[in-house]
């Protein structure tokens, strides 16, 4: 009986083409009523042998949903951080989504403002006080 070295290829190939792809964490805020502006921002890191030394590729991910929300308020984000290993690689990858908010602006109280006097008509015919 004589095997075949192509016949076994596929089967010797399979660990090395396949991966793996795992979810580590969600996070969510409160999500917002309105939804009409909806951000995405994504960061990636790639390693060797699974061996990742620091966590700096991070600190792009706020600065890239800052950007696309220049003067609104983030709220409703959801994180996600997911694995994926290809026998000697590893990738991680971060993933932020949420919504740009901008809220109306404050209007002052209403007994903050003081009342208009009729009989007034202009600060310099108020009596002087000493």
């Amino acid at each position: 009986m004589t095997y075949s070295f192509a016949r076994w290829l596929p089967l010797l190939l399979l660990p090395v083409l396949s991966g793996c792809t795992s979810l580590q964490s969600v996070s969510v805020t409160q999500v917002p009523v309105d939804r009409s502006r909806p951000l995405r921002a994504e960061v990636t890191n790639t390693a060797l042998l699974g061996i990742h030394f620091d966590n700096d590729f991070l600190d792009d991910l706020m600065p890239q949903l800052l950007r696309q929300c220049p003067r609104g308020r983030l709220t409703g984000l959801l994180t996600k951080q997911e694995s994926s290993l290809y026998v000697i690689v590893a990738t991680r990858r971060v993933i932020a989504t949420g919504f740009c908010v901008y809220d109306p602006p404050a209007q002052a109280p209403v007994a903050a403002i003081a009342p208009r006097r009729p009989d007034v008509e202009d600060e310099a015919d108020l009596p002087e006080q000493r």
